[in-house]
């Protein structure tokens, strides 16, 4: 514990001149390094088994990988117990975060704190974990069943998870440190976008086709909204005008109109498009064909194909380092 403490406070080096794609691939246990302008993969920093999702620390110099060790969901076994640290400038791991008796860790959203907030699908849990520290603060016990991604509020004050295993959306109350309530909107719920104003929230039900809306404040659902092709992960743009979608079944990628609800676009990106990724300016979307092993970048609102960048075996969750002033 110290000696990963001591390492990530000491970390002062700049990151590589470019832009950098962060990738992190599934079945090669492993997350990549990609020039986000030719796509050329730089470096590969081993992993746990099975790796899903990560997140960055508030300076962008550390990243913490969630170690599933499953391929899916609907999977059976224990799975992994672990975060595996991530030093962004030397490229290499640095650190690994147990879990204890929390297995398969998931979803992973870092608040303004540096407190990390992780799901765990056994025992269904919401992590609250000090990374600093490489200890877990407060394990918040879940009603839903296999909790897969989670989604915080600016102020830290509130959480929800998508829970894959029983068709729910959790409510936390994170300054209590508690669930408050459940709420059910169907099929296999697994990505969420927050308006910018937080106000709405919206939930991809892949199996249903759909995508509930939210009142983020009341926690009332407000309707359903027709999306075929199994939606999967969603990113909001920074102006509030549209929500993004990646449809897994499919294959494509989707717009929506966050005011009228409605479908404006979609285009095709490869098979078993999942992760999604929306740069900080909106400007740039990139988006994983995990079965191709391929990300596609394309330029946002329009959706026109900008690259492919060939991957490493089931590129997932990305994102897009800018270029560090020295």
């Amino acid at each position: 514990m110290k000696r990963l403490l001591l390492t990530m406070l000491a970390a002062a080096g700049c990151l590589p001149g470019a832009d950098q794609l962060l990738v992190l691939h599934k079945l090669d246990d492993s997350f990549g390094f990609y020039d986000a302008a030719s796509g050329r993969l730089e470096a590969k920093v081993a992993v746990g088994k099975k790796p899903h999702e990560f997140a960055l620390s508030a300076d962008e110099k550390f990243a913490f990988v969630t170690n599933y060790g499953a391929d899916t969901y609907t999977e059976t076994q224990q799975g992994g117990n672990t975060i595996t640290v991530i030093d962004l400038a030397a490229r290499k791991a640095v650190g690994e975060i147990g879990l204890g008796q929390y297995h398969r860790p998931h979803g992973i959203e870092r608040g303004k704190s540096g407190l990390l907030y992780v799901t765990t699908d056994f025992p269904a849990s919401l992590l609250i974990v000090d990374a600093k520290k490489s200890r877990i603060v407060k394990a918040i016990p879940l009603t839903g069943k296999l909790p897969h991604m989670v989604q915080l509020t600016k102020d830290e004050r509130k959480a929800w998870t998508a829970d894959a295993g029983s068709g729910t959306v959790s409510v936390i109350d994170l300054a209590n440190r508690r669930q408050t309530t459940q709420l059910e909107v169907g099929g296999v719920p697994m990505g969420f976008a927050l308006t910018t104003d937080e106000k709405n929230l919206f939930v991809a039900t892949r199996t249903n086709n759909m995508v509930v809306q939210v009142d983020a404040v009341a926690n009332k659902l407000k309707r359903k909204l027709g999306v075929p092709g199994e939606p999967a992960r969603m990113a909001p743009s920074p102006d509030g005008r549209w929500i993004y979608v990646s449809l897994i079944g499919s294959g494509e990628l989707a717009v929506l109109n966050a005011h009228t609800q409605l479908e404006v676009n979609r285009v095709p990106v490869g098979q078993r498009a999942e992760g999604l990724r929306l740069s900080d300016d909106g400007q740039k979307l990139f988006v994983s064909a995990q079965a191709e092993n391929k990300v596609v970048e394309f330029s946002a609102p329009d959706l026109e194909r900008v690259k492919e960048i060939a991957t490493s075996a089931k590129p997932d969750p990305t994102y897009l380092l800018r270029e560090r002033k020295r």
